[in-house]
């Protein structure tokens, strides 16, 4: 039937309508076509076959057919509306006279996810975010809804998380809101072709139900929703939980919250963000952590939604904790789950699974959750990203692929923080072209780091702000620069500066000062090693550009050795550095060597002539 159906798209209306415009023709009519297929079932009544709907081509037995099913199912009228027989009517009789071969299940839910599906790239590429199935799953296993609960989706978009929610629970109550129409019109007739009766989803503005702290008209048992990412606000709204601005992703968590009753549970995904900013959000976030309203925090891969490439988390909310979770926070890092197939990420019912018996059994695994008491998080500024927290991770390191274990490393040694080490600094904002009072200096960038080496003779000059504190931001011998932005992590020691001029730190680096009696090599090699590179990972914050504070890397934990011991480490780092780089020149100079004897055996050489 898949076959057939998407058969059917392209042969009647590819080409003539767009890939949005297929949803809004193609939903309707196979939402009429379900209803001819089951009216006995549905107590439905029809005045035309489906024979003289398909023969019809001025559209008023179509448009007389639709408004016989609005009357009678006036829960999906919105997304009957969507079809505009105008619109459609040279290729209607043909569309209808071919779904006529189709049979639709009582539930369509497979097959309309297939057709749904097929058209998820497209719709991607426009801006539109399209869910997995693995997200909505997972979500609805987490929140294991009980029989005749009421669920609500305050983003609902197509109505496939309530589909999913109400697939084995078919007695629920399902509520649903968005605030893009078509979405709405579109969900109504998916829960509809899905054989769900009891379903309500209206056109609404949930932030505006956030501002005006009203629910969809009653509280509910359960919230499942995955709101727009990186939404931004024009104002600022205040709730009971403190001000939300600028970033709403926090207000829709708010927003689920004030839709609960007294004893409901909540899944809302967000962006990663939400778990470590501060500001506005870091309070809201922290008086919900106070509040003991967070009961998990699941980090997911990036990839499972079809319009972004960003990791997302899922917060699970608990208004009544049971009473051994309670002043306690589940937290589980399962980005790496899943494998990226035709550009989306794809997660096994295997890893569905063990995420859910995490979660289910309450239980730790080093590599994969822990579970955390209040005062740690409030200890840690109230963070909640997993990776400052689960300290086991498989790594790909300069020297091979390791298993990485945080935890054992700060139990087995005696440690100090590197603030007790270094002079912390920060790398200062070049001016744009546009702006004056500037002057201009040498600043370094990250192209200026290769390999560990830091080369002064690419540093170019960068316009500054003469009210800049540049002297805060200058460079001098034996200082380690660590990359702040970006994906790729560099570290350098600055080279001997005598004579050279002065450079400055931008503020792609963080720049650390070695105390008297600290080798800063020794220092490189912390952080170049897989248990150094594995706290700059878990510290950076941000998905599309990662970024590292200096207040982040102060309490980092080196290993406490003496001052001999520190160079003893450094001169040894430098060795081992020295014999490399000339172990690669002496195996260059070989193949040299032997390229040219084999030029010169074939005959090859008598086609050029070395320079110099």
């Amino acid at each position: 039937m898949k076959v057939h159906l998407f058969g059917l798209i392209d042969k009647v209306v590819r080409g003539a309508l767009t890939v949005y415009e297929y949803d809004t023709l193609m939903m309707p009519v196979m939402g009429l076509r379900y209803g001819y297929s089951h009216q006995g079932r549905l107590g439905l009544r029809f005045k035309f076959s489906w024979e003289e709907l398909s023969n019809d081509r001025s559209g008023s037995l179509i448009n007389y057919a639709v408004n016989e099913l609005v009357g009678q199912k006036p829960e999906i009228a919105l997304g009957l509306s969507l079809l505009n027989i105008d619109n459609a009517k040279s290729m209607l009789p043909e569309l209808i006279y071919h779904m006529g071969k189709v049979e639709f299940p009582e539930n369509s839910y497979e097959l309309l996810e297939a057709f749904f599906e097929a058209g998820a790239r497209a719709k991607g590429k426009a801006g539109a975010a399209f869910e997995s199935e693995a997200i909505n799953v997972l979500g609805t296993k987490i929140l294991n809804i009980k029989h005749g609960a009421t669920v609500y989706d305050f983003s609902c978009g197509y109505g496939r998380t309530l589909a999913e929610a109400m697939r084995s629970n078919s007695d629920l109550s399902a509520i649903g809101n968005d605030v893009n129409r078509e979405a709405v019109g579109i969900g109504q007739l998916f829960c509809f072709m899905c054989g769900l009766t009891n379903f309500e989803l209206q056109q609404q503005d949930t932030l505006q139900l956030l501002a005006q702290e009203n629910t969809f008209g009653r509280k509910v048992d359960y919230v499942i929703s995955h709101p727009p990412l990186g939404l931004k606000l024009d104002d600022v709204i205040r709730t009971k939980y403190g001000v939300v601005r600028r970033d709403a992703t926090i207000g829709f968590v708010v927003h689920a919250l004030n839709s609960l009753k007294e004893d409901g549970r909540a899944v809302v995904t967000v962006s990663n963000s939400v778990l470590f900013q501060g500001a506005a959000t870091g309070e809201i976030r922290r008086t919900l952590i106070e509040d003991d309203l967070i009961e998990a925090v699941i980090t997911l891969p990036g990839g499972l939604f079809s319009n972004t490439a960003i990791p997302v988390t899922m917060l699970v909310l608990n208004k009544k904790k049971a009473e051994e979770r309670k002043n306690k926070i589940l937290i589980i890092d399962a980005s790496s789950f899943g494998e990226r197939k035709r550009g989306a990420t794809i997660i096994s019912t295997a890893e569905i699974d063990q995420i859910l018996n995490c979660y289910t059994e309450w239980k730790e695994d080093r590599k994969l959750s822990r579970v955390l008491g209040v005062f740690e998080v409030r200890e840690n500024s109230y963070n909640l990203m997993p990776s400052s927290y689960v300290q086991m991770e498989d790594a790909e390191t300069i020297i091979g692929n390791v298993q990485i274990d945080r935890a054992n490393y700060e139990k087995s040694i005696s440690t100090i923080p590197l603030k007790r080490l270094v002079e912390i600094y920060r790398g200062l904002n070049t001016a744009s072209s546009m702006e004056t009072d500037t002057v201009q200096a040498k600043v370094i960038q990250l192209s200026d780091v290769k390999d560990g080496v830091l080369n002064l003779s690419a540093v170019e000059n960068y316009g500054i702000k003469t009210t800049t504190k540049v002297e805060e931001a200058e460079i001098q011998s034996g200082d380690v620069l660590i990359t702040s932005r970006g994906i790729a992590m560099k570290f350098a020691v600055v080279p001997d500066l005598e004579g050279k001029g002065q450079f400055y730190l931008s503020a792609n680096f963080i720049g650390l000062r070695p105390l008297p009696g600290v080798d800063p090599h020794f220092l490189l090699a912390f952080f170049e090693s897989p248990i150094g590179e594995s706290y700059i990972r878990s510290l950076r914050k941000g998905a599309s550009l990662p970024i590292l504070n200096v207040k982040d890397i102060q309490d980092t934990p080196l290993p406490k050795l003496s001052d001999e011991e520190m160079q003893q480490a450094g001169n040894s780092y430098k060795k081992s550095r020295e014999d490399y780089a000339q172990a690669l020149e002496a195996a260059e100079q070989m193949r040299v060597i032997q390229l040219e004897r084999l030029y010169e055996k074939t005959g090859l050489s008598r086609g050029y002539s070395i320079k110099g």
